[in-house]
């Protein structure tokens, strides 16, 4: 079988390879086999290829990708038929390791069944971020539970597929979301998807009062990817006792928060991330959550529209894609091509 392979860090042009592999053995007890459909480039994908993200390459070889669609082909002993994960279904993976690759066998924990109203092309681009937004969302919420008021929420980057997810998410929870974009270019896309969503884009030097007037309060959470520079203004404009939650580092300078400031104010700054769901989250409310991806999906079509598709043999441009800037709709790999 197909897998991408690469055996040391560097520019994926130059590390990766559409190699032949071994096909996995058959699923033991809790195990499922499983046919890969489709998986969605994520940038952190191109990150761990350059070693950016340091982590340790197997002897064999690593195969990139931590998500996807597939159909279940076999499955182990011990796996509950009453669970959906049965041979010939649809299904999502997360968390897994090495989805680049037209079959793997991967824990029952690990797949959860599709829904029949729900696309290969939504489901494969709503795993690892509709899973962040349920992440961030959690937070967000027993954040302002400790304010005692219900605050809007302040998304920044707003225009990404996470944040997307997240003002989704809160719409469907009856919370109140202020957008952050960095272009009126932006703005005006955002509020085209969003009907009624106060969309703030940061050319404007008046974008903090701008926020603050949205919903006429402050923020008492910010949802950010982008760090830097812009975490002292995203403190600036939350109330006493807000929280900045961050999922990422897209601006790579150091944040120069000032931490009388926090004091001060009481604010708290924390960080969120995916992997985490599967360390803190019960089974029982995993599935929850994996019902609430297929909810955003169905509250928000317009957020999974726009993608490309690659074959799994393009996988060096489906990253060059996944990777440009400016950026519009998902990246997604397909196999079978």
């Amino acid at each position: 079988m197909k897998a991408i392979v690469y055996r040391r860090n560097g520019e994926p042009a130059e590390v990766l390879a559409l190699e032949d592999i071994p096909e996995p053995a058959a699923p033991g007890p809790k195990e499922v086999a499983i046919r890969l459909v489709k998986c969605m480039v994520h940038p952190i994908d191109d990150l761990l290829i350059r070693g950016y993200i340091p982590e340790p390459i197997p002897h064999g070889g690593a195969v990139p990708g931590g998500d996807g669609v597939a159909v279940v082909e076999q499955v182990g002993s011990d796996v509950d038929p009453s669970s959906g994960i049965v041979p010939g279904a649809r299904v999502v993976l997360f968390p897994v390791h090495g989805t680049w690759v037209e079959r793997m066998v991967v824990p029952e924990t690990a797949v959860f069944p599709v829904p029949a109203d729900v696309s290969d092309e939504a489901a494969s681009q709503v795993v690892i971020n509709g899973i962040t937004a349920i992440m961030l969302m959690r937070h967000a919420l027993a954040a302002q539970s400790v304010v005692g008021a219900a605050s809007p929420l302040l998304v920044t980057a707003a225009g990404s597929s996470v944040a997307r997810n997240v003002i989704a998410l809160a719409r469907i929870r009856g919370t109140k979301v202020v957008a952050l974009v960095r272009s009126d270019a932006s703005a005006a896309i955002l509020t085209e998807s969003f009907e009624g969503l106060p969309v703030v884009s940061t050319e404007k030097e008046e974008w903090r009062a701008a926020v603050a007037g949205a919903h006429g309060r402050s923020p008492s959470v910010a949802i950010d990817p982008i760090g830097g520079a812009m975490a002292p203004d995203l403190l600036g404009v939350l109330s006493d006792h807000g929280t900045l939650l961050t999922y990422g580092g897209l601006d790579p300078q150091p944040s120069q928060i000032s931490t009388i400031t926090l004091t001060v104010r009481s604010q708290a700054v924390k960080g969120v991330n995916a992997p985490s769901w599967i360390t803190t989250t019960t089974p029982e409310q995993r599935v929850r959550d994996i019902a609430d991806l297929f909810a955003i999906v169905r509250s928000a079509p317009q957020n999974f529209t726009e993608y490309s598709e690659f074959a799994l043999a393009d996988a060096v441009s489906a990253l060059s894609a996944a990777s440009a800037s400016p950026r519009r709709g998902a990246t997604i790999l397909k196999f079978g091509i």
